[in-house]
């Protein structure tokens, strides 16, 4: 069984009568990649303060490295953090803005300084102030900053938000080197499941603060994969026993329709097994579901701007 470095049982965070957090029971594995996937407003960013000790709960617990309680207070200095915007100096440059925070904890060295800034890809900016660089650029230096004292663990609140394509390829390649390169867990939240899908090995779908489902990548991929859609009369009576038999994996939708995962090859038999045994079979399609779809479904939310 993997190692859970961090979990939260029934976390919750209420301001008077409104629960920005409710209830959340999070399980982060070691070494894993976990996307924290919400709408704006869904209570990712309050979560992630108050594992990073910038938010008391109302209620429940935060267990970290194996810690809880009041012994969060030893492994606090394993977890790097960026929420919300980066503390950025903008006329200082990158190099002056990590001399400033290595300093701060005692661990000025300038080659230290310039690994972490090659790592993030920010060795080269030179005397460009901070103030000048992209905002992809800056969400790197926020990243670098972070990453001072060798973390184990990096909480990145929507590090690609408002990013352009170049900038969010940018930083989800400095996410995916904290990875493999340095063996960091990342927990990262964003509402852009697209981009998430490309690095992360975990989810939570946290929505109105509720974690309503975690899985992992395989396990998304899977229920996004290509299905079968069968609309029929009388799905449970008379449909399901023929699946039933045949060893169909399917899920009833309602009394008209049956969503049957993966079995694509097996769409013919499924046919005529249904219709050899009186079944009027009004449509039978093969169809699949974008990430960003099965997310929206399972939230019943819009789709983000």
């Amino acid at each position: 069984m993997a190692e859970l470095l961090l979990q939260t049982e029934r976390l919750t965070k209420q301001y008077r009568r409104f629960k920005a957090v409710n209830e959340v029971s999070m399980h982060l594995e070691k070494g894993s990649i976990y996307g924290f996937i919400g709408k704006n407003g869904a209570g990712k960013t309050t979560f992630m303060k108050m594992i990073t000790g910038l938010a008391n709960p109302t209620s429940g617990s935060i267990t970290l490295f194996g810690e809880t309680g009041t012994g969060l207070a030893k492994v606090r200095g394993k977890v790097g953090a960026l929420i919300e915007a980066p503390g950025i100096y903008p006329t200082m440059t990158a190099y002056d803005n990590m001399k400033l925070k290595t300093l701060a904890m005692g661990r000025y060295d300038k080659n230290y300084i310039m690994d972490l800034l090659t790592l993030v890809g920010l060795a080269d900016t030179g005397k460009k102030k901070a103030g000048k660089f992209s905002l992809g650029m800056r969400q790197r230096l926020g990243i670098a900053l972070a990453l001072v004292g060798e973390p184990e663990l990096m909480v990145l609140d929507e590090p690609i938000n408002g990013l352009d394509p170049q900038g969010i390829v940018e930083v989800r390649d400095t996410i995916h080197r904290l990875a493999t390169e340095r063996g960091i867990t990342i927990l990262i939240s964003s509402h852009i499941l697209d981009e998430l899908s490309r690095i992360a090995t975990h989810y939570g779908i946290i929505n109105n603060g509720e974690l309503i489902q975690e899985l992992s990548a395989e396990e998304l991929r899977n229920r996004c994969s290509d299905r079968l859609e069968i609309t029929v009369y009388n799905a449970s009576q008379q449909a399901a026993p023929i699946l039933e038999k045949m060893g169909v994996p399917f899920q009833i939708v309602n009394e008209s329709l049956i969503h049957v995962n993966g079995q694509t090859e097996r769409s013919a038999e499924i046919n005529t097994a249904l219709v050899t045994s009186g079944l009027a079979v009004s449509e039978l399609a093969v169809k699949g579901e974008a990430l960003e779809d099965y997310y929206l479904n399972l939230t019943g939310g819009a789709r983000n701007a």
